[in-house]
């Protein structure tokens, strides 16, 4: 079935790159990233630096994202930015009229450059863009493999005119980006972190209470759903050690994990699940004690602000999102289960095993465990 889906994408692509390709009459550059929050996140910092580059003076920068952070966008990149255009990822996959509307939009439009910064590169979807503009300078990273089918391999063997590869790893995904912006401007980066400006984040629309908590206990990937009573245990424990109120924060699609806590805390709560925009969700991070959240966007948008996380991890792609370094901020814990974190003390295993994504169950982190992150980190404020 996915290879006849395949077959049916690529003629998409040949229907929508049929026909001229009208020349621009300016110079136009297309950079592409339409994956998900929390790349966005440790990446974004860096589009400043890239279009300031000395060799695109002159140069007109178009903008393909990801529709679900574009309210980030807006409020924090916009400005660098001559043009964006936005893609529906499900209906990118799901509807061929659609498909090849922004396909053949991406064709007509003449680009000179393509740029895409992403390392988990997509046949399907970043890479089907960069495919239909027919940009004679095409620019992007060897690509992390994980993602493609083996039917596939070498489909990109001619797809980008130049190619960033870092052999290092494990390596965090904001380090990656710094080494390929600067393999772009051919200049050092000068950004050290993903903080970002405060100062640009609306005012939380209601009233919050004065010390809480962050709960996120949902995810869209069913397999990183940490049980309802385990957030319960370690919710308690910052209720009843500290008198912070619990914050329940998601989207209306985890409504039933949400729910499945709220009735199982028997402590002050404030609902807010599917009732927070993402800059909102910025806002409310900002001024809360901590989150505890499992491996989701959240915890990078957590750390942006410099919000103090508990993190429940499995060890997939160990070290390429999570844990932050040190150099980059020191209230970040991700806690893995025991047996996981035996073998990341083994930097070969950990490199062999943990790369990418791996299936062991988020349910096996013990409450305990992050409790002791917990009382690690405040003890003594």
């Amino acid at each position: 079935m996915n290879k006849l889906k395949g077959i049916i994408y690529d003629l998409v692509l040949y229907a929508a790159t049929f026909g001229i390709r009208k020349k621009a009459s300016i110079k136009k550059i297309l950079i592409v990233r339409v994956d998900e929050i929390g790349d966005y996140m440790l990446w974004h910092k860096f589009l400043q630096e890239i279009v300031s580059a000395e060799q695109y003076k002159g140069y007109t920068f178009h903008f393909y994202g990801n529709q679900s952070w574009k309210t980030l966008f807006l409020n924090f990149d916009a400005a660098f930015i001559q043009e964006t255009f936005w893609l529906d990822k499900l209906l990118f996959k799901k509807d061929m009229p659609y498909r090849y509307r922004i396909l053949k939009q991406v064709y007509q439009q003449g680009y000179d450059t393509i740029i895409n910064p992403t390392f988990s590169r997509d046949k399907r979807y970043d890479d089907s863009l960069v495919n239909a503009s027919k940009a004679p300078h095409r620019t992007g990273m060897v690509s992390n493999l994980e993602s493609v089918r083996s039917y596939e391999l070498g489909y990109d063997r001619k797809l980008y005119t130049r190619l960033f590869e870092e052999k290092k790893k494990p390596l965090f995904e904001f380090q990656r980006n710094t080494l390929f912006t600067e393999f772009i401007t051919g200049r050092p980066s000068l950004l050290t972190d993903t903080s970002i400006d405060k100062n640009k984040l609306p005012s939380f629309p209601v009233t919050l209470p004065e010390k809480y908590f962050v709960v996120f206990p949902g995810s869209r990937s069913k397999s990183r759903i940490w049980p309802a009573e385990n957030f319960v245990r370690v919710s308690d424990y910052l209720f009843e050690n500290y008198g912070w109120t619990a914050v329940v924060c998601g989207t209306k699609t985890d409504l039933a994990y949400t729910n499945a806590f709220c009735t199982q805390f028997q402590h002050a709560l404030l609902d807010l699940t599917g009732k927070t925009s993402l800059l909102e969700m910025l806002s409310l991070f900002t001024h809360a004690q901590c989150l505890l959240s499992v491996d989701t966007g959240s915890v990078h948008l957590a750390a942006a602000v410099g919000c103090t996380v508990f993190g429940i991890f499995n060890g997939s792609q160990y070290q390429r999102f999570a844990p932050y370094p040190l150099t980059m901020t020191n209230n970040f814990y991700a806690v893995y289960p025991d047996t996981v974190e035996k073998e990341l003390a083994n930097p070969v295993l950990a490199k062999q095993k943990y790369e990418f994504v791996v299936n062991v169950p988020y349910a096996s982190v013990n409450p305990e465990k992050v409790i002791l992150a917990v009382h690690g980190h405040y003890l003594g404020k």
